[in-house]
């Protein structure tokens, strides 16, 4: 038997509240291609759990 894993899909707010940044900046962050992101065909953009991590571990070893 299979397993089913659900991934929470973050929106763009619950992504930027997951930095402590404004929805502006993760707007920006995303168009300058530093973020993975899904992008779904009505344009909504939604992030995983693990974008956001990979993220904030690429960026947190440039500051280093």
């Amino acid at each position: 038997m299979t397993e089913k894993v659900e991934t929470k899909l973050l929106s763009e707010l619950e992504a930027a509240n997951y930095f402590g940044w404004s929805v502006f900046t993760m707007r920006e962050i995303r168009k300058r291609r530093e973020i993975e992101h899904l992008l779904f065909q009505d344009k909504t953009v939604r992030y995983t759990l693990e974008q956001l991590e990979k993220y904030k571990t690429r960026h947190l070893k440039q500051a280093a």
